[in-house]
């Protein structure tokens, strides 16, 4: 979809980046044309999160924001009203900061620039009820690095690990407040281990599929400081069928008119 810009409207696109839209036009995002460029999985955390019973009474903190396409979903889709973006890099910091103002969220989201293994020095502990994260889960391999550092940074462990994680969202959840997270179904196991050792302990599990007959390739997992708390396993979520975007996964990229 092409969008044109009104210049009332705020940043104005520049050299190397791109104006791509998400649910017919009802959010629009400012992106990097080379660098990194958001996928599918925040759409899914986002929905996860919001569908699954975390309502929008409490704050909100998303470690690396990114662009900030997940916590524009949850303050424009489902009117969460105080959301708070850490970033450590300056450059998709101010990507996000300029996609909140396009997108009229300025009341909304808050962000900070940082790196989520000092959150102890950026926000009091127990400051928020819930945090989302699309944490960065390829293990560092120098042959597979991409050679981008804004692509690696993001996908790869060079800046946190799902252990720096785990840890930052201890600090800043308070009681009985929630991590939720998209990561590759084969890491469940270390991202289980990492949530346990700072005594969270998953409470809803859903495996996604690309396709009903293939094995999952990630999984949407919440996790909460609720000892004893049983997991609610949940259906499985396919992305693709024979006709395009499964059921459920084409109903949330419809339009709709923001909360």
């Amino acid at each position: 979809m092409t969008v044109l810009l009104d210049p009332t409207m705020g940043p104005a696109i520049r050299p190397g980046e791109s104006l791509d839209a998400l649910f017919g036009g009802d959010l629009v995002l400012l992106q990097s044309t080379r660098g990194y460029r958001f996928t599918l999985d925040p759409v899914l955390l986002a929905h996860f999160v919001a569908e699954g019973g975390a309502g929008p009474g409490g704050p909100t903190c998303e470690l690396g924001i990114g662009c900030g396409v997940l916590a524009l979903i949850l303050a424009r889709r489902f009117g969460w009203q105080a959301v708070v973006g850490l970033e450590l890099q300056p450059r998709l910091y101010d990507l996000a900061s300029r996609n909140v103002r396009l997108n009229g969220c300025e009341d909304r989201i808050a962000l900070a620039l940082g790196d989520l293994r000092q959150v102890h020095r950026i926000f009091p502990r127990g400051a928020f009820a819930h945090v989302v994260c699309n944490p960065p889960y390829l293990p560092v391999r120098g042959d597979e690095l991409n050679s981008d550092p804004e692509k690696a940074i993001a996908r790869h462990e060079l800046a946190c690990t799902i252990g720096d994680v785990a840890r930052a969202a201890a600090w800043l959840l308070r009681d009985r407040g929630e991590l939720s997270v998209i990561y590759p179904s084969d890491r469940l196991a270390p991202l289980i281990d990492a949530l346990m050792q700072v005594d969270l302990a998953p409470t809803r599990l859903r495996f996604v599929h690309s396709r009903a007959h293939r094995p999952a390739k990630r999984v949407l997992l919440t996790a909460a400081r609720t000892p004893g708390a049983a997991v609610r396993v949940e259906p499985p979520l396919v992305v693709h069928d024979d006709s395009g975007y499964g059921e459920e996964v084409a109903r949330w990229l419809e339009p709709r008119i923001g909360a």
